[in-house]
C-alpha cells in the first residue's frame, strides 16, 4: 500500500450510518477495524433503532464503538467534537488498507471541505462505468481495486462541483464547523445536497481522492448518466483501466476494424467471447476523424481517442504499456493509411480476416456503381471505376493492390471464411497463404412459434387503436409469443418494433386487401372495436378466409360471426391481458366451438359475454 504522510495526524471520528441490516453493518465494522491506518480514530455508529444499537453493543466490536440512537443521531454525532475531521461511512461500505490515511492526506491540503472516493455505486466517481451500478470487475476484489487505485493514482485528486453520494464522505473540521446545527438526514442524496451547499457557502472545495476505492457490499442503484466530456474523475479511472490491462495474466489482442457494425462486428464479438478467459480483447476503430481504442468487455468503460498519424507514437506507447501481443485486422474503412504501419511500430505479429475484398477492391465488395457484381474487369476497367468512385486513400488500383499485397504477405495468418474468397484473392495474389476457417457461430436456436395477429383497415381509437397498442405493450412485458400487424394506416402514431411487437403496413387499395391479407399469413384476425359496428367491410374480407377471429362482443360482430368456428368474442372494454390470452387460445384451439346462431345479444350470452359485461 502506498504510504502517505501521517506524522502528527489528529484523531478522526469515523461515523457509520446504520442504514442497512445488522449483518451488513457488522461486515462494515469488520473492515474498518481490519484496515491498517496510522491515523487514530474513534468509531461511532448511528443506530437505526434499539435493536440495531443492541446488536452493535453485543458484537465483538462493542467495546470499541460508541452507539448513538436514531433521534437526531447523525447531527448529534457530528456535534460531539467539532474540532475533528469526520469520515462518514454507509453501513455497506467496505474499506481496505490505509484508506483513512489517504483521505486525511487529501483533506490536509487546505481549503478542502469534502473528500469523496471512487466506488462501484452511481456517480461521477463510479468505477468502471460512471453513473452506473457496477459489479466488481472480473478478477478483482474490493481490496485489490483499492490497492490499485492507491498505487496508480497516489496522492492525486480532482475537484468536483458537488459532494458525491456514496459509501464514504470525508468532512474536514472546517466544514463540520460550517454545518453548525444543520439538520442532517440519512438519505444520501439529501445529505450530499446539504454538504454541497455548506461547503460552497463556506468557500471550501469538494474533491475526489483518486487513490481510494471503497466498495459497497450491497451494490447501489444507478445514478444519472454522466457525460464523459464533463467528468473530471474520468482520467483517474482510465489510469486504473490501463493498469488493470497491463497487470492481466492474459495477453492483449487488438481487433482493428471499421465502425459499421454488421457481420464484421458480430464476428469480432463472437471471437472476443470465445477467447474471453484466455485473452483481453480491445477494439480499434474510426470515430469522427479519430481512432478509438476501447475495451468491449461487458461492464468495462475504457476508451481513448487518437488522431493518426500525429498521435501514432502515443497510441503505440499505450499499446506497449498494456502489453499487446497481437493485432487482428478485420477491415480498414474509415481508418488512415498509417494504420497499416502499426504492427511494425509495435513489433508484434498480426492476422487479417477477409470479410470482404478490401485488399483487391477499394469499393470492398467487387460492386459496380449500380451495386451489382462488377465481373472483376481488367486494370483499365478498375481504373475507370475509381475515376468517379474515389477510394478512401489517394491510390490508383495498382498502388492499392501492391500495398495490400505486401501487407497480407507479412501477416502471420490470412483468414478467409469460405473457399470462394480464397479463390478470388488468389487471382491477384497467387502465392499468398490463406487459411479457410468458417466463422465460429453458436448453435442456432429453433425459433419459438409466434402467433401473428393482424388487424384490418384504418385503425382509429373507435376501431381499437388503443387496445392494439396496449396488447402489444402487454405482450412485450410478459414475453408472450405474439406479433401484431396493422394491415392499414393508423389515426395516431403507434410505438412499433423493436420497442413493442407491432408493425404497421400503411394505406392500401381496398381491391387489393384480399391479396395483401393472404401475404400476411395471419394466425388470428383481430377486431377490437370500441363502438358498435353496423356492418364492417373488413370483417367481410376476414370471413372469406378460415383464419380464427377475436372480436368485440359489440354491434354487428356477434351477429355476423354466429355459427363460425374458431371465434372468440370479448367485452369491448376487456383489459389487454385478457385480449392477449384470448388471441393465443383461439390460435391454438383447433376445436373451438362455432359461435351460436343467435341475435347479437343472444350470441354474446352463448359464449359467456355480453355488451355490458
Amino acid at each position: 500500500m502506498t504510504p502517505v504522510p501521517t506524522t502528527g495526524a489528529r484523531p478522526v471520528d469515523v461515523i457509520v450510518r446504520a442504514d442497512r441490516d445488522a449483518a451488513t453493518l457488522l461486515r462494515c465494522l469488520d473492515t474498518v477495524f481490519a484496515s491498517t491506518n496510522e491515523t487514530p480514530f474513534d468509531l461511532i455508529v448511528v443506530a437505526s433503532g434499539d435493536d440495531g444499537a443492541r446488536i452493535v453493543r453485543e458484537s465483538r466490536h462493542g467495546a470499541r464503538v460508541t452507539v448513538i440512537g436514531p433521534d437526531g443521531g447523525l447531527a448529534r454525532a457530528l456535534a460531539r467534537r467539532r474540532n475533528r475531521d469526520v469520515a462518514l461511512l454507509a453501513s455497506d461500505a467496505e474499506v481496505h488498507g490505509n484508506w483513512l490515511d489517504r483521505l486525511a492526506f487529501h483533506a490536509s491540503a487546505g481549503g478542502i471541505g469534502v473528500v469523496g472516493t471512487f466506488t462501484n455505486s452511481g456517480g461521477v466517481a463510479a468505477y468502471p462505468r460512471a453513473g452506473a451500478a457496477n459489479a466488481l470487475p472480473q478478477d478483482e476484489t474490493a481490496a485489490t481495486l483499492d490497492a490499485l487505485f492507491a498505487r496508480v493514482n497516489a496522492q492525486r485528486a480532482v475537484d468536483v462541483m458537488v459532494a458525491l453520494g456514496g459509501p464514504c464522505l470525508y468532512l474536514t473540521r472546517e466544514l463540520v464547523v460550517a454545518l453548525g446545527e444543520a439538520s442532517m438526514v440519512n438519505d444520501e442524496a439529501e445529505l450530499a445536497r446539504t454538504l454541497t451547499e455548506r461547503a460552497t457557502s463556506a468557500g471550501l472545495r469538494i474533491v475526489v481522492a483518486g487513490d481510494v476505492f471503497i466498495a459497497r457490499s450491497d451494490g447501489a442503484a444507478d445514478g444519472n448518466p454522466v457525460d464523459p466530456t464533463r467528468n473530471p474523475a474520468l482520467a483517474l479511472a482510465r489510469r486504473v483501466d490501463l493498469a488493470r490491462l497491463a497487470a492481466s495474466s492474459r495477453p492483449a489482442i487488438v481487433f482493428v476494424s471499421h465502425a459499421w457494425g454488421g457481420g464484421v462486428r458480430r464476428h469480432m464479438n463472437d471471437l472476443a467471447a470465445l477467447v474471453r478467459d484466455r485473452a483481453d480483447v480491445l477494439y480499434l476503430e474510426p470515430a469522427n476523424g479519430t481512432v478509438k481504442l476501447s475495451w468491449p468487455r461487458d461492464g468495462e468503460a475504457f476508451a481513448a481517442w487518437f488522431r493518426l498519424p500525429d498521435d501514432g507514437s502515443t497510441l503505440a506507447g499505450m499499446l506497449r504499456g498494456i502489453g499487446v501481443a497481437r493485432l487482428h485486422f478485420h477491415h480498414v474503412h474509415g481508418l488512415p493509411q498509417s494504420i497499416l504501419d502499426l504492427p511494425a511500430e509495435l513489433g508484434v505479429p498480426y492476422d487479417c480476416t477477409l470479410h470482404d475484398y478490401f485488399a483487391i477492391c477499394p469499393q470492398y465488395h467487387l460492386a459496380d456503381a449500380s451495386g451489382r457484381y462488377c465481373g472483376e474487369p481488367d486494370r483499365a476497367g478498375c481504373a475507370t471505376c475509381l475515376s468517379h468512385r474515389h477510394p478512401q486513400w489517394p491510390l490508383d488500383i495498382d498502388a492499392w493492390r501492391a500495398l495490400f499485397g505486401d501487407f497480407l504477405q507479412s501477416a502471420e495468418r490470412v483468414i478467409a471464411p469460405s473457399h470462394d474468397v480464397e479463390v478470388r484473392i488468389h487471382r491477384y495474389f497467387p502465392t499468398l497463404p490463406i487459411v479457410v476457417w468458417l466463422h465460429p457461430e453458436a448453435p442456432a436456436r429453433s425459433p419459438s412459434p409466434i402467433t401473428r395477429v393482424v388487424t384490418l383497415g384504418h385503425l382509429s381509437p373507435e376501431k381499437g387503436l388503443h387496445v392494439v397498442a396496449a396488447c402489444a405493450r402487454d405482450a412485450g412485458a410478459r414475453g408472450l409469443p405474439l406479433a401484431f400487424r396493422v394491415l392499414g394506416a393508423t389515426a395516431q402514431p403507434l410505438a412499433q418494433s423493436p420497442a413493442v411487437p407491432l408493425t404497421v403496413h400503411g394505406s392500401y387499395d381496398d381491391a387489393k386487401l384480399p391479396t395483401l391479407l393472404a401475404a400476411e399469413r395471419a394466425d388470428v384476425l383481430f377486431f377490437p372495436a370500441q363502438v358498435p359496428e353496423t356492418f364492417s367491410y373488413t370483417l367481410s374480407v376476414a370471413l372469406s378466409t378460415d383464419t380464427p377471429i377475436v372480436a368485440s362482443a359489440l354491434g354487428a360482430f356477434p351477429e355476423r360471426l354466429a355459427g363460425r368456428s374458431r371465434v372468440r368474442l370479448l367485452p369491448f372494454d376487456a383489459p389487454a391481458t385478457r385480449w392477449n390470452d384470448a388471441l393465443l387460445e383461439v390460435a391454438r384451439d383447433v376445436n373451438l366451438a362455432p359461435a351460436a346462431e343467435a341475435s347479437p345479444r343472444r350470441a354474446g350470452k352463448a359464449i359467456g359475454v355480453s355488451e355490458g359485461t
